[in-house]
């Protein structure tokens, strides 16, 4: 029966481009490097999202722009003036539209629990940027849709689009910022999470939709900035098309039951001690709370959480930084049907600039999320990425990663494990153009079998 697929995930638009699920987003991330800002960029499923106060990304930044040489800069925030998408400029608005095509080959695109099949595929993207260039107050919109065609699997073809409008108000030393956001995705059979502890498997792609409303106010007293904030999410999900349901469990699988309201609140304290070395610390609460039907008699339990985490952001030298978030996340379900849910979570980064053309970076993150069947209430779920970039040329971007995340299933034996790795380059042609080539390798498995993925990836991305 379901329950939410990421209860504790929050949507993290425009991530990557293409196909982003979390054991791929090593080697896609190549697709990432449009170094203005880029073009159609895909929605991904719930549950590759960290929980609430992950990533790291949300509250260190991941690369500072800027050459090679100077503190803070990897292969991937380097600026590259000749090869950025100029744009578009009227008057204080600057547009930034982009065309993405995609084409190439995964061996198995149903999960392989059922009769696995491959096929090629061809991925058509398109988006736009636009930004205010104030010197203050300024406000953008993006927009994007992401159209996969599956040429030997016609079923397991889709179409994802989001778009996000948002601002910020600059009040003296404050500042105001609010978003709304929505996106139409769909969770594939081999994510992490759905359905992976039982053999009933998606038949088809699980549409769903997130409408995110969120507002922040920061303010800085010298070193110190406190920013309150509030988020409230709609998720919604459709019926779903199973394989493998017995005849009289048909609606215990009906997943418009996981449709829900998520009311979440925090506040971010942050303390810069020195440039380039900062301290953390995050404070959230959040009310979950499913809005259709007999909730209860399926397995459906609203809950409320907390969250506290305490996390620094340390360049150790001009070519090593740490970025830490560590803490304790706690669920309490209404009722006592079912069980409490409470773990230490976390996320630790290390990037190193052996030399100013090489990045590693290494991630390691641990969160507990909800389950999509009954038989257990959710599961902590460990990840482990490592991925180095090379600037061969100033024109050729090469990248090689490896991949692993666990699921382990509370009150069950249930685990479920990704793992793999890829390599791909990235050719600059120009200020319009880019070019890349990818080629994974990922493994699954779970109680209901395992399988093998190779996805051979071509991909051209325009901007003007």
């Amino acid at each position: 029966m379901p329950k939410h697929g990421s209860r504790s995930s929050r949507i993290r638009a425009n991530r990557l481009p293409g196909r982003a699920a979390a054991g791929q987003a090593g080697v896609l991330a190549l697709s990432a490097l449009w170094l203005a800002a880029g073009s159609a960029q895909a929605v991904t499923p719930l549950n590759t999202y960290f929980g609430p106060g992950l990533p790291t990304d949300n509250y260190f930044p991941q690369g500072i722009p800027g050459n090679a040489e100077q503190p803070g800069v990897t292969v991937r925030s380097r600026l590259r003036s000749e090869y950025n998408a100029p744009g578009i400029r009227e008057g204080a608005f600057m547009i930034r539209p982009g065309l993405d095509e995609q084409a190439g080959y995964n061996s198995n695109v149903v999960g392989g629990l059922f009769n696995p099949k491959g096929s090629s595929e061809i991925t058509t993207g398109a988006g736009v940027g636009v930004n205010t260039d104030f010197s203050r107050n300024n406000f953008g919109f993006t927009g994007a849709v992401n159209d996969i065609r599956y040429l030997d699997v016609p079923r397991m073809s889709h179409t994802d689009y989001n778009f996000s409008l948002g601002g910020a108000l600059d009040l003296g030393r404050d500042q105001l910022s609010a978003s709304v956001s929505y996106q139409n995705a769909n969770e594939e059979p081999y994510d992490i999470g759905a359905n992976g502890t039982t053999r009933i498997q998606l038949n088809t792609p699980l549409n769903f939709s997130d409408t995110d409303f969120r507002t922040s106010y920061s303010t800085t007293f010298g070193r110190f900035s406190v920013t309150p904030n509030a988020d409230y999410q709609l998720l919604r999900f459709a019926r779903g098309n199973f394989i493998g349901i017995p005849a009289n469990s048909q609606e215990a699988f009906n997943q418009t039951l996981r449709d829900s309201n998520v009311l979440q609140g925090g506040v971010i304290v942050r303390y810069e001690f020195q440039p380039q070395r900062s301290a953390v610390v995050v404070v959230n609460g959040n009310y979950d709370r499913y809005v259709r039907g007999d909730k209860q008699a399926f397995g459906i339990i609203d809950s409320t959480g907390a969250t506290i985490l305490a996390g620094i952001d340390y360049e150790l030298t001009g070519a090593t930084t740490i970025r830490a978030l560590g803490g304790y996340q706690q669920r309490f379900f209404n009722g006592n049907r079912t069980k409490n849910q409470a773990a230490p979570i976390g996320e630790a980064d290390l990037i190193w600039n052996p030399t100013g053309l090489t990045t590693v970076t290494a991630r390691y993150a641990r969160t507990i999320e909800d389950a999509t069947t009954d038989s257990v209430t959710g599961y902590t779920y460990d990840r482990f990425s490592a991925v180095v970039d090379h600037e061969l040329f100033r024109y050729l971007l090469l990248q090689a990663s490896a991949t692993f995340e666990n699921a382990n299933y509370q009150g069950s034996n249930f685990q479920q494990q990704n793992y793999g790795g890829g390599v791909g380059a990235t050719y600059l042609i120009n200020r319009n153009i880019q070019a890349s080539l990818s080629y994974q390798y990922l493994e699954h498995t779970s109680v209901g079998g395992s399988f093998g993925q190779n996805i051979a990836l071509f991909h051209v991305k325009f901007g003007l």
